[in-house]
C-alpha cells in the first residue's frame, strides 16, 4: 500500500470534511491570544529598552533592570488571572454555553489589552495582563471541551490538538515581532507587540457568529431541535440525516442513563467514586505539565538560554518555539495513531533526559557555558521542546477535554485547569528566587524540572488509561466499570456509549465491529443487540 493510499484510508481523511476543518480551525484560533501573551512577555523581559522604560532607577550608573520581584509579579499576576478565569468558567459555560462563552472572553480580553496599552506604567501592564488572563482562563475551559464534544472519536485527538497548535503559533508570532522590533531604541521595541495583540480578539469575534453550539450542551438544556441543527451542521458531508438522527437518539439515551443511574451535579461529586478518579487524571496531567518546565520555559525561557551561554537568546527562543510547533504537527497524527498514553510516556523520558543534559552541559562542562557546551545545551533544549509539545503540550489538553463525564464536564475541567494555573503561579513566583538570587541555581535549575519528568513517567504508567478511539459516553462506561488504567485499551464495552462510538465513526471505521455480544454494522447503519445487552 502506497503512502497516499494509507492516507486515504486513514480516519482523518475519511472523517475530516472541509466544513469540519473550517469549524475547528476557526474555533481554536482563540488560543493565539494565550500563546501570544506568554510569548511577548517572555521575550520583552530580555530587552534593555523594556527595562529602561519600566525599570526602577539604577544604582551607581548601571543599566536599568527589572528586579526578580517585579519579574515574579509580572508573570505570576497574569497566572492569577487565569485561575480566576478557570474558577468562573464552569458556571459561565453551564449557563450560556460554549459559543457565547467565547463572545464573553473576547470582551474581557479587549478590556485588559486596552488598559496595558493606554496607561504607560509597569503596574498598569500587570493589571491589563491579569484581566486578559481571566479571558484566557475561560478560554482554557471552553475551547478544548467544545472541540472534544463536536469531534468524532476516531479523530478527537487530532481536532483538539488544534488548540495547542494555535497557542504555539501565537508564541512564535509574538517572539518574531519582538525580534523584529528590538532594533528600535525607544518604547516601540516592546510596544509594537502589545498593540498587535489587540487584533487577535477581533478574529475570534468574527468567528463566533458562524460556530454551531455544542449539541451535547443543547441536549442537557433540553433543546433537542437546536441540538439536531447543530449536529447536522457539523456532520454535513460526513454523515447522512439518518445517521445524525440516530446519533442524537443515542446521546439522549446516554444522558438519560447517566441521570438515572449515575446522577452527579455538584463540585463535591467530582471527588467521589469514578468521577474522583477522572478529576484526579485531569488535574494530574495539567499540573505535571507545568512542573516539568512548561511554565518555566514560557515565562523565563529567554533568561534561561542566556544562562546556558546562548549569545542571541531571543533567536534561540524563536528556534525552540519552531521546534515546539514541529512537535505539535507530529501530535496531529500520533495522538490518535499511537494514543495519548504512549505519547506521554515517551515524552516524559525524553524531557527528563534532554533537560538534564542541557543543564549538565552548561553547569559542568570544562571551560564553562560557551562554545560547544552552549551549542549542546541549545540543541538539548530544542529536542526537549519538540518532545514536550508532542506529548505534554498536546495530549494534556486532549486528555483534559475528554476524561470528564458530561454531567460534570465544566466542573471537572474547572478544577483541573485551576490547579494547573495555581502550579504555574507557584513556579513563576518562586522560580526567579531559585534561578537567580538568593538561590542562584542559574542553569542548574533544569535539574529540578527534569526530575518531575521522571515522576510524570511513573504516574502515567500506573494511573493514566488510554482514552483514544472511544466516544465520550463510552468512556463513561469504562470508568464506571472501574477498568484498571493498563487494561483500558483492551476492554470491550457493550452499552449505549459503544453504539455512539460506532455511529460517530461511521466513515472512519466502516466495517463490522464486534463489541461483547453486540454487532454494529456501520455500513448498513444498523445495530443488533443480543439479549445480554
Amino acid at each position: 500500500m502506497t503512502v497516499m493510499e494509507r492516507f486515504r484510508n486513514s480516519p482523518i481523511f475519511k472523517e475530516l470534511t472541509p466544513r469540519t476543518l473550517a469549524v475547528f480551525l476557526f474555533m481554536s484560533v482563540g488560543a493565539l491570544n494565550f500563546g501570544f501573551d506568554n510569548g511577548w512577555w517572555s521575550s520583552v523581559l530580555s530587552l534593555q529598552q523594556f527595562a529602561n522604560y519600566y525599570g526602577p532607577p539604577s544604582v551607581n550608573g548601571e543599566p536599568k533592570a527589572i528586579p526578580s520581584s517585579w519579574q515574579s509579579a509580572g508573570s505570576g499576576t497574569a497566572h492569577a488571572g487565569m485561575v480566576i478565569g478557570c474558577i468562573i468558567a464552569g458556571a459561565v459555560g453551564r449557563k450560556i454555553g460554549r459559543r457565547w462563552s467565547i463572545g464573553l472572553l473576547v470582551f474581557i480580553a479587549w478590556v485588559g489589552m486596552v488598559i496595558q496599552n493606554v496607561i504607560h506604567s509597569f503596574w498598569a501592564v500587570m493589571a491589563g495582563r491579569m484581566i486578559n488572563a481571566i479571558s484566557m482562563g475561560i478560554e482554557a475551559n471552553t475551547i478544548p471541551v467544545f472541540m472534544a464534544e463536536l469531534s468524532p472519536p476516531a479523530i478527537r485527538g487530532t481536532m483538539v490538538n488544534f488548540y495547542q497548535f494555535w497557542q504555539l503559533c501565537g508564541v512564535l508570532v509574538a517572539s518574531g515581532v519582538v525580534m523584529a522590533s528590538r532594533k528600535y531604541e525607544n518604547a516601540w521595541a516592546f510596544r509594537t507587540v502589545m498593540v498587535i495583540q489587540c487584533f487577535i480578539p477581533l478574529i475570534l469575534l468574527g468567528v463566533v457568529w458562524i460556530l454551531p453550539e455544542s449539541p451535547r450542551w443543547l441536549l442537557l438544556k433540553r433543546r433537542r431541535e437546536d441540538a439536531r441543527a447543530a449536529l447536522m451542521f457539523i456532520r454535513k458531508g460526513a454523515a447522512s440525516a439518518e445517521e445524525v438522527e440516530k446519533e442524537l437518539q443515542l446521546l439522549e439515551e446516554a444522558n438519560a442513563e447517566q441521570a438515572e443511574f449515575h446522577k452527579a451535579t455538584t463540585y463535591l461529586d467530582c471527588l467521589k467514586g469514578s468521577n474522583g478518579r477522572r478529576t484526579m487524571i485531569a488535574a494530574s496531567v495539567q499540573v505535571l505539565q507545568q512542573l516539568q518546565g512548561n511554565s518555566f520555559v514560557s515565562s523565563y525561557g529567554v533568561i534561561f538560554l542566556k544562562q546556558l551561554g546562548i549569545k542571541d537568546a531571543l533567536a534561540g527562543h524563536l528556534a525552540m518555539v519552531a521546534m515546539a510547533i514541529t512537535g505539535a504537527l507530529f501530535a496531529f497524527y500520533l495522538s490518535d495513531r499511537v494514543g495519548r498514553r504512549t505519547l506521554l510516556l515517551t515524552a516524559a523520558i525524553a524531557c527528563w533526559a534532554f533537560m538534564w543534559l542541557a543543564s549538565g552541559l552548561s553547569s559542568f562542562w570544562p571551560g564553562g557555558v560557551s562554545g560547544d557546551a552552549a551549542k549542546g545545551s541549545l540543541a538539548s533544549m530544542l529536542i526537549w521542546y519538540l518532545f514536550s509539545t508532542m506529548g505534554w503540550g498536546s495530549c494534556v489538553w486532549i486528555t483534559t477535554s475528554e476524561v470528564a463525564t458530561s454531567q460534570l464536564r465544566e466542573r471537572t475541567i474547572s478544577i483541573a485547569t485551576s490547579l494547573s494555573f495555581v502550579a504555574v503561579l507557584l513556579v513563576t513566583y518562586i522560580n526567579p528566587f531559585v534561578q537567580n538570587e538568593p538561590g542562584n541555581l542559574q542553569s542548574r535549575v533544569g535539574f529540578v524540572y527534569g526530575s518531575f519528568s521522571l515522576i510524570s513517567f511513573v504516574w502515567v504508567y500506573f494511573f493514566l488509561p488510554e482514552l483514544s478511539g472511544r466516544s465520550l459516553e463510552e468512556l463513561d462506561e469504562l470508568f464506571q466499570a472501574n477498568v484498571p488504567a493498563r487494561k483500558f485499551s483492551k476492554y470491550r464495552a457493550a452499552g449505549v456509549g459503544a453504539k455512539i462510538t460506532a455511529i460517530q465513526d461511521t466513515n472512519a471505521d466502516a466495517h463490522l465491529h464486534v463489541i461483547e455480544g453486540t454487532e454494529v454494522n456501520v455500513v448498513e447503519e444498523s445495530v443488533k443487540v443480543d439479549s445480554k445487552v
